[in-house]
C-alpha cells in the first residue's frame, strides 16, 4: 500500500481561494514562487486569471481538521482511462492514477496545453480514442 499526495486549495493560508497556497504545499515549494509564476502567466500569457478561476473550481478545498490519505490497493501498471473518476472521458484520471499524482494537476496541464498550444485538445482526443477503459 502506498499513500498518494492530494492537491487541495489551502484557504486557511491563501490570499484569494487558496490555489497558490495549496499548490505550494503539494509541490513543497515557497508560495511566493507559485504566486510569481501565476503573475507571469497573467501578464505574458493573458490566461492567468482564467486559469486561477478554473483551478479554484477544479481543486477541492481542504478543511482545517481534515486529514486524508488515499490508499491505492491495485498494482496495475497499465495506462487506462479511469471511468470511475472521469469528468469527460477519464483520460486525466487515468494518467493521474497511473503516475500516482493528483488528478487536478493533470487536468491543469491539459488545460494549459489546450490554451497555449492547442495540442492539449488534440492529445486528449487521441488518448481518449486509444486508451482502454479500466
Amino acid at each position: 500500500m502506498k499513500a498518494n499526495k492530494v492537491l487541495y486549495r489551502d484557504t486557511r493560508n491563501g490570499k484569494i481561494a487558496g490555489v497558490c497556497s495549496g499548490l505550494s504545499e503539494y509541490l513543497n515549494v515557497d508560495v511566493s514562487l507559485i504566486r510569481l509564476i501565476w503573475v507571469i502567466f497573467t501578464i505574458f500569457g493573458g490566461a492567468g486569471v482564467f486559469l486561477y478561476i478554473i483551478a479554484a473550481l477544479i481543486i477541492p478545498r481542504k478543511f482545517e481538521n481534515e486529514v486524508e490519505v488515499i490508499v491505492d490497493e491495485e498494482d496495475d501498471n497499465r495506462l487506462t482511462r479511469d471511468m470511475d473518476n472521469a469528468v469527460i472521458f477519464g483520460v486525466c484520471a487515468g494518467i493521474a492514477k497511473h503516475f500516482n499524482i493528483d488528478v487536478s494537476i493533470v487536468r491543469i496541464i491539459f488545460l494549459l496545453l489546450g490554451l497555449y498550444f492547442a495540442a492539449g485538445i488534440f492529445l486528449y482526443i487521441v488518448l481518449a480514442l486509444i486508451l482502454p477503459k479500466n
